[in-house]
């Protein structure tokens, strides 16, 4: 049984690595004569500089090209045990070098730098499906709803052999309801011998959907439908002004560019500008007993109810008023003086 890391393990750089795989120790080989095959090997035998393995061990012609000799098998030659599955191991020159002379092969390394990185095959279990099968094992425990797992470790997957189902089954799993907190063991495959195990660990969280942009939105611009998608994100990571409801989006414009898929928050939003900077407005003096009405240049921009100052075109006069409509702002009465050119009732 073997314990897998969480991430396929770097390449072993170091020659006394690559001895400890040897199935036959160069000692060993040292005094043997070279078999008529190995003699017939033609030449050139040349090094391969990467080779992939889907076997329990290497052969000569994992190692090298050219050992193809008519009626031979000399590169079926079994000379060293595998990697595991998914791993990697780099052999260096001298050790070629002495593979070479035990087989009487015509290959001598050109440098000290020659070397082979043999790989194993496998077949890779992903976290995902990891995830779902620890959120399973959370539903038999009566922990449903919109939910997932957030692991300690969390790029963790798996490799296995090649000739083996790519199942996994989850051992020794529990679960604390007063942290949200899980951990067990995963096995693969889940049946028969166990090649691969390893430890999981972590939190089961709660999760919601929440709107979100599908394009940049600009200040100025209205949010309609069409710019809204749903998006699934944990509820632990959101705030009491996260935007959390579509209707809260429609027909609001941003206060700042507003990037596609991120969170919003209720103060990225306000009502659409109803009054732009330096835009022609009409201005509107209502009293009891008439409406006045003059041209002006907003010297503000402005929602509606907003405050804003404008600019009487025809007096200069500048006045405060609210933006109650596209294009109108409202005034006092106290302000009616040098406003009104048209009078309506």
């Amino acid at each position: 049984m073997k314990i897998e890391n969480i991430e396929p393990a770097p390449i072993l750089a170091l020659a006394i690595l690559a001895l400890a795989i040897l199935v036959l120790p160069p000692a060993a080989w040292a005094g043997r004569s070279a078999s008529p095959a190995a003699a017939a090997a033609p030449a050139p035998v040349v090094l391969k500089s990467h080779s992939v393995v889907d076997d329990t061990v290497v052969r000569l012609s994992d190692l090298f090209d050219g050992l193809d000799v008519p009626g031979q098998a000399i590169g079926r030659t079994e000379i060293a045990r595998a990697p595991e599955p998914g791993q990697r191991v780099e052999v260096k020159a001298r050790w070629l070098q002495a593979v070479a002379q035990a087989y009487a092969l015509p290959w001598r390394p050109a440098s000290r730098f020659d070397k082979v990185t043999i790989e194993r095959a496998s077949q890779v279990i992903e976290g995902k499906r990891i995830e779902a099968a620890a959120i399973e094992a959370l539903a038999e425990r009566g922990i449903s709803g919109n939910v997932s797992v957030v692991f300690d470790s969390p790029a963790i997957r798996m490799h296995l052999p090649t000739d083996v189902p790519a199942s996994l089954a989850l051992a020794n799993f529990s679960y604390n309801p007063a942290s949200g907190r899980f951990s067990g063991q995963v096995i693969a495959p889940a049946e028969g011998r166990t090649l691969a195990r390893t430890a999981i660990a972590g939190r089961a969280v709660e999760m919601t959907e929440i709107p979100v942009l599908v394009r940049r939105i600009e200040p100025g611009e209205v949010i309609a439908e069409r710019d809204i998608q749903w998006i699934a994100t944990r509820v632990d990571r959101l705030s009491r002004n996260t935007v959390a409801s579509q209707d809260r989006l429609l027909g609001k414009s941003p206060r700042r560019p507003l990037r596609p898929g991120e969170r919003i928050l209720s103060a990225d939003l306000r009502d659409p500008l109803l009054v732009t900077k330096n835009s022609i407005v009409t201005i509107r003096l209502v009293s009891s007993r008439m409406v006045l009405t003059a041209q002006g240049r907003a010297l503000d921009q402005g929602a509606v109810n907003d405050a804003v100052r404008v600019m009487n075109t025809r007096s200069k006069q500048i006045i405060s008023g609210t933006v109650v409509e596209s294009g109108q702002v409202q005034v006092y009465a106290t302000m009616m003086a040098g406003i009104g050119q048209e009078v309506r009732k």
